[in-house]
């Protein structure tokens, strides 16, 4: 009978190792809640032994961010449904599809029938749920509304998966691009050039320059594909620890808002995220300066959160959002002036997710006109540096033949 090794919780969250004998996987994840264990990692224990392509390696394997977004969206569904919470988390555990949400749900369960609240338990596992979650979360249950919270969430996560998703796919052509023209240049110096060079040495003739030069590159590509890791791998440290300096981290961040699109491209994207996750948490019925305080934490630019956080005083000390915005802050001048619409109209709930409707479809624009402008100028160059190859090889076969007819 085939051998299981398994990672799981406990009834109390305590951490479980070992491993399991059953006919399958399913049959090894009902053996272990049976025991009430709640697995949320299981594999075969053979599966080391096979060969790498013989190996499931990306079964069920999904981010983090992917796996939270479900969960939210399920439990949001469970929960609008009018199913109480014990019995919604509960069902997650025994039927979600992915062994991560069952464990996480499982977990939850225990905190919450040992007599936690849902945000506290939430709060236990930072590295899942961030700050803002757990606010609107607990902004629910203060208002008794944690079905619709949770379908703001959902709607949320959905939305960052989108554009990430967005931006990954219009990457994806460049890339097989990039990939073609080093093959093909693979192909010209690996096997076209050395095929010619053998016939000026019968000929007693000297080889081209440049054909010498891509012999040279042949016969040393070892070294140089050394050489080049080697000083990647210096840079990137350099520049890592670099960046690990808050000073110079700083001056970077604010040095990438300054480049032309680059920068706009990062403030649309940073205030997207910041207005999306304010709104949320403004619906969900946090106060404005909590909940301010929360959604700075989505902010990932330095010199824009720390312009956030002299906002927040400013806010603290009875200024109106878009004032201290517009005085600390780089935020587009549209979305401030969105901001002090919506404050004005007392709707700065549904004007700041306008906002982000608005910054988000024009960060995709951007993207558009990007990758719209980058895959021509690629494909230019690409054609010259292996256009440019090729003729060195064609003048080098006129000049073989010359050889041939004398």
């Amino acid at each position: 009978m085939p051998t299981f090794r398994y990672r799981a919780y406990g009834a109390r969250g305590e951490f479980r190792a070992g491993s399991i004998e059953a006919a399958t996987l399913d049959a090894a994840a009902d053996m272990l809640w049976a025991q009430g264990l709640t697995p949320f990692q299981m594999r075969s224990a053979d599966q080391s032994a096979k060969p790498w392509w013989q190996r499931e390696l990306f079964s069920g394997q999904r981010s983090l961010a992917a796996d939270l977004a479900f969960f939210t969206r399920e439990f949001a569904t469970l929960s609008t449904a009018e199913i109480p919470l014990d019995d919604s988390l509960r069902i997650l555990s025994e039927q979600a599809t992915s062994l991560r949400i069952r464990a996480l749900a499982g977990s939850l369960l225990a905190d919450i029938l040992n007599g936690s609240t849902l945000s506290d338990a939430m709060r236990r596992q930072p590295r899942i749920f961030s700050a803002d979650y757990v606010s609107v979360v607990r902004a629910g249950e203060i208002g008794g509304t944690v079905g619709q919270v949770l379908e703001e969430l959902a709607d949320l996560l959905e939305r960052r998966l989108e554009i990430k998703g967005k931006i990954q796919s219009a990457l994806v052509y460049p890339m097989i691009l990039l990939a073609l023209s080093i093959l093909s240049l693979g192909v010209i110096i690996g096997v076209l050039v050395p095929s010619i060079a053998p016939i000026f040495a019968d000929g007693a003739k000297p080889l081209p320059g440049f054909i010498r030069f891509l012999m040279m590159l042949r016969s040393q590509w070892l070294e140089i594909v050394v050489g080049l890791i080697l000083t990647a791998a210096v840079t990137f440290a350099a520049i890592t620890a670099a960046l690990k300096r808050p000073k110079v981290r700083l001056a970077f961040d604010r040095l990438k808002l300054k480049l032309p699109i680059l920068g706009a491209f990062i403030r649309q994207h940073e205030t997207a995220r910041f207005a999306r996750t304010l709104s949320t948490l403004l619906k969900a019925g946090v106060p404005l300066l909590q909940a301010a305080t929360s959604a700075r934490t989505v902010v990932g630019n330095r010199h824009l959160g720390d312009g956030l956080d002299v906002a927040i005083d400013t806010i603290r000390e009875g200024a109106a959002l878009h004032r201290a915005l517009q005085a600390a802050t780089m935020l587009p001048p549209m979305a401030l002036r969105m901001i002090s619409v919506g404050e004005e109209a007392r709707k700065l709930d549904r004007m700041l997710w306008r906002v982000a409707v608005t910054l988000e479809q024009q960060t995709q624009h951007s993207v558009d006109r990007f990758m719209a402008a980058l895959t021509p100028l690629l494909t230019i160059m690409i054609a010259s540096l292996v256009g440019g190859l090729i003729m060195a090889v064609m003048g080098a076969i006129s000049n073989i033949s010359e050889l041939v007819v004398r």
